[in-house]
């Protein structure tokens, strides 16, 4: 029997053991939660020598290198799978995958499209990498094609899911013998997992920029304070009318959800990377992440962050993983005085509020160059490209709200009471 430790090392962290034996899927996972006080460490190291020579049953293990938080997988699922379309047969896959412990975020919107006119590394990126090291890759590279020259259209993508057949945890196997999720692993959370709307939903894998991914139960406000559990939406639905293509050389007839273009963000308490800034039990003060959901696109289709790491890719011959050089350590110290250049501008009561905040050792003579405060649901309250007119937020009501203070060298988020 081969016993393999995955470390999750942030405030709450969950910790999984796998068991692989010979056994069914359903009795090969062992659950247990331990509670890690931050900067704790557990001199734990991944075996990936291990875990890649496991080809029967599910290997994964998370580890924290550095600032980099690696995952080893043999991506063969601990839950029931198949029926799906297809003749397609599962094999034990090796990824290993590396993404920032201290993600950061961006104004840049990353698609999870890939380019099919590159020569190298254009297949696309998968979203992430889920609890138990299987791929979320809702992306299939299935285009509109021409009947009659038979060339694809590569502003039309064909949406797996409406298109191929999954089995009951969303998922298939492609021709490469990979077996990865288009959809949610409905049957994994209801029945391995117990997920079922009454309590916060765990943490279900990280994103390729290195924010946690979570299923749609979530707390009602964002600031954690209410409880209350909600069932959360993408906030996405199909386009009115008809396409304006003419059935040849692109696609015609009603938006039916074949196509991703088919659908458009309305608006929700999600972003239209499927995110959300809040607490949870795992950050409780408070952390961008995303969220899986029941309705399109199930599986978020654009990131957040700053740095998407290339191990992410799914084409071969793509460049290796930066992460250990993008991926920097945000040392809290106190007093490090990003808001001196306001004080002379800024309502005294905020500046002292604002200076009081714990920001990285690598800002603290860094310019602010834009801020943004959301106000506890995660709305956007106030933004500003000047500093200098910050003392305007003195009108907002009391409560608690995020500031995004935006550097000339990076990016924070904080969570504060005003």
């Amino acid at each position: 029997m081969t016993t393999i430790i995955s470390k999750f090392p942030i405030l709450i962290a969950l910790i999984f053991i796998t068991i692989c034996s010979c056994s069914n899927s359903n009795d090969q996972i062992e659950d247990m939660v331990d509670i890690i006080q931050e900067g704790e460490e557990r001199e734990i190291a991944c075996n990936s020598v291990e875990i890649f020579a496991n080809e029967t049953t599910n290997a994964v293990c998370f580890e924290t290198v550095g600032n980099v938080r690696k995952v080893y997988t043999n991506n063969y699922p601990a839950h029931t799978i198949g029926p799906w379309g297809g003749p397609n047969t599962i094999e034990a896959q090796d990824f290993e995958y590396s993404m920032c412990q201290y993600p950061e975020l961006t104004t840049v919107v990353t698609e999870i499209k890939g380019d099919p006119n590159s020569q190298s590394c254009g297949a696309g990126i998968i979203f992430g990498v889920s609890d138990q090291g299987i791929n979320y890759s809702p992306f299939a590279r299935l285009y509109f094609v021409n009947p009659n020259t038979q060339e694809e259209n590569l502003n039309w993508h064909i949406e797996a899911d409406f298109t191929l057949i999954m089995d009951p945890n969303g998922g298939h196997v492609n021709s490469v013998s990979r077996y990865h999720y288009h959809n949610i692993p409905t049957n994994y959370f209801a029945n391995d997992l117990n997920i079922d709307g009454e309590s916060h939903s765990p943490i279900l894998g990280y994103a390729a920029d290195g924010f946690p991914i979570y299923y749609k139960y979530l707390y009602s406000d964002a600031t954690g304070s209410n409880t209350s559990i909600t069932d959360f939406s993408s906030g996405y639905s199909l386009k009115s009318g008809t396409r304006p293509g003419d059935g040849v050389t692109a696609p015609n007839g009603s938006y039916d959800g074949t196509y991703i273009e088919d659908y458009e963000y309305t608006g929700s308490n999600l972003d239209e990377c499927g995110g959300r800034f809040g607490v949870t039990p795992d950050y409780p003060n408070g952390t961008y992440y995303y969220v899986l959901t029941d309705s399109w696109p199930y599986i978020p289709r654009c990131f957040k962050g700053k740095y998407v790491d290339d191990s992410f890719q799914v084409s071969p011959g793509c460049p290796d993983s930066t992460a250990a050089q993008d991926c920097s350590p945000i040392e809290v110290i106190a007093n490090a005085n990003v808001f001196e250049e306001l004080k002379d501008v800024l309502d005294l009561n905020l500046y002292n509020k604002f200076n009081t905040l714990d920001f990285g050792s690598q800002y603290a003579k860094s310019n602010i160059t834009k801020i943004k405060i959301y106000k506890a649901d995660g709305s956007l309250a106030y933004k500003s490209d000047s500093p200098q007119i910050l003392h305007n937020i003195s009108s907002l009501n009391g409560g608690v709200c995020y500031i995004q203070i935006d550097f000339t060298n990076g990016q924070v988020i904080k969570k504060v009471t005003i």
